[in-house]
Formats: structure tokens, C-alpha cells, sequence
């Protein structure tokens, strides 16, 4: 949730956005940028490791590097043997690492061996950032991880962006979004970037009411004054139209108005928005061929893609996390529906095999480590509960031209669930299985499950509940997982508001799902 707390704060927040605008950027040439900055990648790492750990006498970072016998010296020594890549891998193999729940603040001590590190929501800030902003990500136990965005954070984004547009044939669209108002901090970046890169903003459509609210808060200021200044300095961003997710015909029957006048845009979307476009246009008949979409939030499966292309629309895929940025982008010739190129001038991504109870095979676990200078968070090793199938081939697109031949695909999560573009923690979840559903309607944890599945091209989320709890009132029920896991959630109310609008969560009177191993997961995948 963004927050502007007082006067203070909005003043330093519009200082950092005149700064932003006033920044020059040369938007041809920022393919050969990215391209130089891959080549000084280690020494960007070795000065992150300088300046935001061994720099840093509480960092938890250097404490686990104390406690495995490296120096600055030795982290030097194995880069120059090994490459950063290498260097992470034998860190971690030494206890430099930090789990997905240390680094969310669910936990105060960090324990490896022997070695305890106390650590709160705060440990691994970056204080050579300048905070424009005040937020936080989704929290459970904890009050949510603190992140402080730097504005400059994005000028360091815009390479990666505009290659991604431009790979994909939509660089020099004007470009409209159907993304959340705040307190989501997404459609922040993607105004900002897209008009930075050079190319209008035409529409704003919002699936969560935008304004002062319930879901909003403060962090409405935050778009107000985005707006107010940015058009003046020359910047217009328009004030969201509130669109819930079920009336998704309004915005496709806005894209066909732009068809018949071939005037060919860019919208911005999660991937279930995505698909609810296309579903809509082929409900009401409505021509939405020929424009793209600037996808993000969850991965592109299968049957969605087969729902973009028979709509004839072209599309560009990001990855990415709130605490760490752009991590990857869509290649221009994939083997795989969701392939990406890492975007590795500005991170490392180590994937390393990882047990996960209910699999019969370990998964390749996603590690994250940030170089940029301008990171909210610094990310050293980080658990990311993601997985992913690593691909080695040539495939000759722009990405691959410039050096970025690292990929990725199949990229899922194993510790959040992602529907409609929205996420829920899986510590969330398990409270609201093992406690607020067995207190209010009886049984126990085993009783009730969370089952994520594709249908017909959207994501659907079920909440299966054994028979055996007796008669309920479905309707009654999914409100109160919806309320239960807005309140234990950072933004959660907003985040529900999207799952309600779009009847996301279903109830299922059946047995939960029983993995082979003879147990019962808070969170089942259907694989598609």
C-alpha cells in the first residue's frame, strides 16, 4: 500500500517525480544501454556487495558472510574464479542465503546452525536508496514487508521495458491500462515508464473503485499528485475509470471502437484480465484484433495465449517482483508459451533444487540477487517462491542479440496463490484454513483445501470443503474467506475486491485433494 503520510513526504514524493520527468532519457539508444550496462555486471555486484552488505555493520547479509569465514576479499577472489553465478552458488552453499519467510518478516531470528541473526521487517532495507514513497507488500503474522521506492529505481527499469515493447512490435503505441488504482503501486510504474518511454496514455481503466476509500486510504494522495504534476510538467496521465472485472465488456467494447479507426494501442493488464478481454470480445462479437498487450502478474499458461492469439492480438510479458523489479522479459521467439530472458544487468536468478512436500520430483527454486543501486531492498541469495525449468538454446531475437541469453520458463510459485492478478502469501491462506474456517464452521484444518485451476482460459480458485462439515451456506461462506483474508493481508481489501468483482473463489463440496505421499496441502495446482 502507498502511502504519503503527511505534507512532509508528499513534498520529497513530487521533488522525486519532477526529478523523474526532468531526467533525460534516449529512448532509441536505450537497447545499447542495456547492452553496456551487461558488460560492467561485476563490477555492479561487486559494489552492491561493498556498499549494501560488507558497508553495512547490520546487515544480515554480512553476518552470514562473517559466519562462514568470507571477507570482501573472498568475494572478489571467487568472482574473478568463478563468475557471479558461480560466487552465489558456493555462498549459499556456505549458509548465504535468506528464505522467502525471513526476508517477508515472518520470522525475527535467522538461524543457521548454530548462528542466530535477529531481523525485523526493516533488516534488509536498502538506506542508500532515496525513499520517495512509503510502502508495503503483502504481510500476514508480520505487518508486511517495508519497501521504500526510489523513483530513479525506474530510469534503471526503462532499457528492459522498452527492449520487451519493442521485441514484440509495440514500442511505438500509445498505450491505455486496465490495472488497480492504489494502493497498488503497479499502475505507478507502468504510467510512469510507458510515458517515459515516450508513448500516451489514453485510458485508465481500474477494477478497484479509485478515490478515497476503504481500499485506498491515504495512497489515493499518492494519485492525485502523480496526476496533478505530471501534467504539469507535460505528462497527462487520466484519472481511472472504475471498471470491475466482471464488466470487462466495457473495456473490450472501448478496444473494438479503436479497431474500426485502426488506431492500434497497447493495453496494459495482468494475464487473467487479459483473457477476460478476449472472453468478452468473443461473447458480444466484438473485433479487438491487432492490438497488444502489456502483460504481467502471473504467467502466460497454455490456454491463455490461445485465447490472445484468437483474438489476433500480439502480446509482451514481464517478470518481476514488487521487492526486486523487472526480472525478465518475453523472448521475440519462443519455444515455450512463457519463455523469458533474465534480465541480467540488473540480477541474478540461481535456480537450485528445492523439496516441496506433495511433488514427487525436487523443484528448481527460484534464488534472487539485485544489483541495482537504487533496489528498495537489498537481495542477496533471496528465496523468491518461485520455480521454474531452466532452457539453454539459441533463438536469435533482439533479447538474445543484446547478450541476455540466460531463460526461463514454466515459471510458477509454490508459497503464494495468483489469481486475477492478485497474491496471497501462503502464510495467509494457512491461517485462514487451519483457524478462521475450522472456528467458524467446524472441523479441522484437513477439511478444508484452496485449489487453483484454468478454465476455459481464466484462472478460477475453488475452496474445496469436505462433505463431511455438514450443511453450509456457500455464498455466506466465500464472503468470509474473502473478509478473512482481507484482513490478514497488507492491501488485502483491495486485493479481494478484485476476486470479488470477478467471482474468482468458488466453494466445492467434495474431499480435498490427496497428494501421493497420503497428504492434504493447504494449496493444491491444477496442471493444465
Amino acid at each position: 500500500m502507498a502511502v504519503l503520510a503527511d505534507l512532509s513526504s508528499a513534498l520529497h514524493y513530487s521533488r522525486g517525480l519532477r526529478d523523474y520527468w526532468r531526467a533525460p532519457v534516449d529512448v532509441p539508444g536505450l537497447p545499447e544501454q542495456m547492452r553496456g550496462w551487461l558488460g560492467q555486471r561485476e563490477t555492479a555486484f561487486l559494489q552492491m556487495m561493498q556498499r549494501a552488505v560488507f558497508g553495512l555493520p547490520g546487515s544480515p547479509y554480512l553476518a552470514l558472510l562473517r559466519a562462514a569465514g568470507i571477507d570482501a576479499d573472498d568475494v572478489t577472489a571467487l568472482v574473478a574464479d568463478h563468475g557471479i553465478e558461480g560466487t552465489l552458488d558456493r555462498l549459499h552453499d556456505a549458509g548465504v542465503y535468506v528464505t522467502l519467510d525471513e526476508f517477508k518478516g515472518h520470522t525475527t531470528t535467522l538461524r543457521r546452525g548454530p548462528v542466530e541473526i535477529p531481523i525485523s521487517a526493516t533488516s534488509f532495507d536498502n538506506p542508500h536508496t532515496t525513499s520517495h514513497l512509503a510502502a508495503a507488500t503483502g504481510g500476514t503474522r508480520s505487518g508486511g514487508t517495508h519497501l521504500a521506492i526510489d523513483l530513479s529505481d525506474m530510469l534503471y527499469e526503462l532499457p528492459g521495458r522498452y527492449v520487451n515493447l519493442r521485441t514484440h512490435g509495440l514500442a511505438e503505441r500509445p498505450f491505455a491500462m486496465w490495472r488497480a488504482a492504489p494502493p497498488s503501486l503497479a499502475m505507478i510504474r507502468a504510467a510512469l515508464v510507458g510515458l517515459k518511454l515516450g508513448t500516451p496514455l489514453v485510458r485508465w481503466f481500474s477494477p478497484t473503485r479509485p478515490g478515497l476509500g476503504p481500499t485506498s486510504g491515504k495512497s489515493a494522495l499518492v494519485t492525485w499528485n502523480t496526476l496533478l504534476l505530471s501534467r504539469l510538467m507535460g505528462h497527462r496521465i487520466p484519472y481511472p475509470q472504475y471498471v470491475p472485472v466482471d464488466q470487462a465488456e466495457t473495456v473490450a467494447r472501448w478496444m473494438a471502437e479503436q479497431t474500426a479507426r485502426q488506431r492500434w494501442i497497447t493495453m496494459y493488464v495482468t494475464v487473467s484480465l487479459g483473457a477476460r478481454l478476449c472472453l468478452a470480445a468473443r461473447s458480444h462479437g466484438l473485433d479487438i484484433s491487432g492490438h497488444g498487450l502489456r502483460l504481467s502478474s502471473e504467467p502466460v499458461t497454455d490456454s491463455k495465449a490461445a485465447l490472445f492469439r484468437e483474438a489476433g492480438l500480439a502480446w509482451a510479458a514481464g517478470y518481476g517482483m514488487t521487492d526486486a523489479g523487472s526480472l525478465g522479459i518475453s523472448c521475440g521467439n519462443a519455444a515455450h508459451t512463457d519463455e523469458m530472458h533474465v534480465l541480467t544487468f540488473r540480477c541474478a536468478i540461481r535456480p537450485r533444487p528445492h523439496d516441496y512436500a506433495g511433488l514427487p520430483e525436487p523443484i528448481q527454486a527460484l534464488y534472487l540477487t539485485i544489483f541495482s543501486p537504487q533496489s528498495p531492498k537489498v537481495l542477496l541469495n533471496v528465496e523468491s517462491g518461485d520455480h521454474a525449468t531452466p532452457i539453454e538454446r539459441s533463438c536469435g531475437c533482439l533479447v538474445e542479440q543484446l547478450g541476455f541469453t540466460q531463460r526461463l520458463h514454466t515459471i510458477r510459485s509454490y508459497e503464494k496463490l495468483t489469481s486475477a492478478g492478485m497474491h496471497f502469501m501462503g502464510s495467509a491462506l494457512l491461517d485462514v484454513l487451519e483457524m478462521a474456517l475450522p472456528e467458524r464452521y467446524g472441523g479441522g484444518p484437513t477439511d478444508y483445501q484452496f485449489v487453483e485451476t484454468e478454465q476455459d482460459g481464466e484462472t478460477r480458485v475453488r475452496l474445496v470443503i469436505d462433505p463431511d462439515i455438514g450443511p453450509l451456506d456457500e455464498a455466506q461462506v466465500a464472503e468470509f474467506v474473502l473478509e478473512e483474508l482481507g484482513r490478514r493481508t497488507r492491501a488485502g481489501r483491495m486485493q479481494t475486491e478484485v476476486w470479488r468483482s470477478g467471482h474468482t473463489l468458488q466453494i466445492e463440496r467434495a474431499r480435498p485433494y490427496v497428494t501421493s505421499a497420503a497428504k492434504i496441502q493447504p494449496l493444491h495446482v491444477e496442471r493444465g
